[in-house]
């Protein structure tokens, strides 16, 4: 059965639309009436339509089609009746019906829009060229690396080229047994802060970005690696000794215009759409002529949740409109 306040929003359509058509009658021909009931072939029909082929097929027989209609009769009795009520001036039914008003207005405006919605090939190409680095993206390598300081030319630095050589080899017996070995070692001695405390990891780096963080040695040695797992071994660059150790190989993506012509289409379509429609609200309020008063909206108070407990959903007696045409809260 139905929830008093849910059947008071499936009646009010039918309740607005009696009282929006007093005295004028339906028209077509009529399968059923009463006291202020009729529901013509037409409607029958309609609402009939708007089940699925496999539904509508039940439908065949006089009987099943009585079966359908006593559901018309029945809603049309309870709407009836709500109107003697007079429920159509409950303040519910009002605020239901104005959410759906402008649920159906925003429809209309954006269905009026859709000539102004068409996306030409320059517009295309220009937002393409724009966005350019989300349609074209160089390979990417997932690295992680241990690195040992030692500046070109610093006095140091054929003792950091040694212990790179003794931890390297280290690494290598301690991975034959241990999986983590890598990752164990670039946090207990690698130099680099960046990404010691990860475990060596150095997220995803394209050669250009590695060139230029390290050294073009560097970058060479580790796009030359292939197989997820695969290290360059030591590589020296002017600021000291790198193993640099594959994780995933991401590929390049190239993706032409035309390639993504009817993405970029759809998209630029709603952009457009929605601009559309803002325009429209802004003439709309031009046309009224809204004014605020800060002075009295400065004095409403607005009571604070409680500090724990349960937190009630808030209400909007007018909802915001969705550029979509939903309308939150409306059903």
């Amino acid at each position: 059965m139905l929830q008093p306040n849910r059947l008071l929003v499936s009646l009010i359509v039918v309740v607005a639309a009696v009282g929006c058509s007093k005295g004028s009658g339906k028209k077509g021909t009529v399968v059923a009436k009463g006291d202020g009931i009729v529901v013509t072939a037409d409607e029958f029909k309609a609402k009939l339509d708007e089940q699925s082929p496999f539904i509508r097929s039940r439908y065949s027989t006089l009987d099943r089609k009585k079966e359908f209609l006593e559901n018309l009769i029945r809603f049309e009795l309870l709407a009836h009746e709500a109107e003697v009520q007079k429920l159509d001036q409950d303040p519910e039914v009002k605020e239901t019906l104005r959410k759906l008003l402008v649920q159906r207005l925003v429809r209309k405006a954006m269905e009026s829009k859709d000539g102004a919605a068409q996306v030409s090939d320059s517009d295309l190409k220009n937002y393409y060229q724009q966005h350019l680095e989300e349609f074209q993206k160089p390979e990417r390598l997932r690295l992680s690396q241990i690195f040992l300081k030692a500046e070109k030319g610093s006095p140091d630095r054929a003792k950091k080229a040694a212990e790179a050589k003794k931890l390297y080899a280290q690494l290598k017996t301690d991975e034959a047994k241990n999986p983590l070995a890598f990752a164990n070692t670039a946090r207990d001695f690698s130099e680099d802060a960046g990404s010691k405390a990860a475990g060596g990891d150095l997220g995803y780096r394209t050669k250009e970005e590695l060139e230029k963080q390290f050294s073009k040695e560097v970058a060479e040695a580790a796009f030359l690696l292939k197989d997820p797992g695969q290290e360059t071994g030591i590589v020296e660059s002017s600021q000291g000794f790198h193993v640099m150790k594959l994780g995933v190989r991401q590929p390049a993506i190239n993706r032409s215009l035309d390639e993504v012509k009817p993405q970029l289409t759809s998209r630029l379509g709603r952009e457009t759409k929605a601009k559309n429609f803002d325009d429209y609200v802004k003439g709309l309020r031009e046309k009224a002529g809204i004014k605020i008063d800060d002075a009295e909206l400065e004095k409403i108070a607005v009571a604070t949740a409680p500090a724990s407990g349960p937190q009630p959903v808030p209400h909007m007696s007018a909802p915001p409109v969705q550029p979509g045409g939903a309308v939150p809260g409306s059903r």
